[in-house]
Formats: C-alpha cells, structure tokens, sequence
C-alpha cells in the first residue's frame, strides 16, 4: 500500500467514525461544513461503513408533487445526496461528481411519511466509481432505484480541507 492509499483508508475510517457518531441526529444539526441541500434534505444517518449508507429522510410538503405524493424530482435528489454522503466514506481527498445518473421510479409515497435510502458502491474504477441506491419506504415496500457514475476530481470540498486541518473536525462537538 503506497501513502496515498494509506491516507485515503485513514481518511475513510475517520469519517466512517464521525458518521457514526452522529448516527440518528439530522443532518441539518452536524458541525462542519455541511453542503445547504444536504442540509435541507435533513436526513438521519441510520447506518453507515465504508461504500454503504443508509439514511432516512422525513417528507415534507414542499417535496410533494400536485397529487400529494414524493415528487420524483426529489426522489432523485434523495438518491444523488445519500450518494453523495457515501462518496466520503471512500475517503477520496478529491471531490466525486456525479456525471450520470439512471432513475427507476417504481412506486409512491406519501408526503409527512419517512423513507429510507441505501447507497453501495458497486466497483471503484481508476477514474470513475459507479454505485447503487435505492428508495424504500419504512416498511420496505421499493419506491424507486438508481445508478449514477462517479468522477474522481482533483477539487478538494470543504469537508476534506476541514478534516486533514483539524484533527478535531467534528470529533469533539
């Protein structure tokens, strides 16, 4: 294992802790920077190991289509920002950014009812990582699907600057 690899497997574990221990809290109220959307999503960590995260997400009004239902905009939001949490748990220094992304809406939910989102890395290229998610309600019942592939990038986010800086970042808050 070479230093680059050693630090992204140090760099993977540390933040696989941090997501634990901020397990079943929203989002919105975890310390560091916390990108906005994420932020207004407002999920909760339920589980969480490196290429795999589940988070789940409570509905709200303004994520309604006109018949009351989780609009399939959102459920593709929902898809691509748990995707996005679990990017980080591969402890890249650089920034993956999604270049496309595949969505099977397969069933419905009501809004003011939760669901439960669960991200895998499925294979982790030399440029691009590829993975899984999929949406479900809280008793299990598939709502919707997703594929979406990856560019590893040389932008650094705000998360990584904040962890290799601060020894501390979020550990201790």
């Amino acid at each position: 294992m070479n230093q680059k690899e050693k630090e992204r497997e140090e760099r993977s574990e540390r933040i696989v802790k941090l997501f634990n221990a901020f397990k079943g809290k929203p989002i919105s109220e975890a310390p560091g920077p916390i990108p906005a959307f994420s932020k207004w999503l407002d999920g909760r960590i339920i589980k969480v190991q490196r290429g795999e995260i589940v988070l789940e997400y409570k509905l709200r009004a303004e994520m309604a289509n006109p018949t009351g239902l989780l609009h399939g905009g959102m459920q593709a939001a929902l898809i691509d920002d748990t995707i996005g949490m679990c990017t980080a748990t591969l402890g890249y220094k650089g920034f993956l950014i999604t270049i496309d992304a595949q969505i099977n809406f397969l069933g419905k939910v009501k809004i003011d009812e939760s669901v439960r989102v669960k991200a895998s890395m499925v294979r982790e290229g030399r440029h691009i990582v590829h993975f899984f998610a999929q949406v479900s309600d809280l008793e299990g019942k598939l709502i919707a699907t997703g594929n979406a592939n990856l560019l590893k990038t040389k932008y650094t986010p705000d998360y990584i600057k904040a962890l290799d800086n601060d020894q501390e970042f979020m550990e201790n808050k």
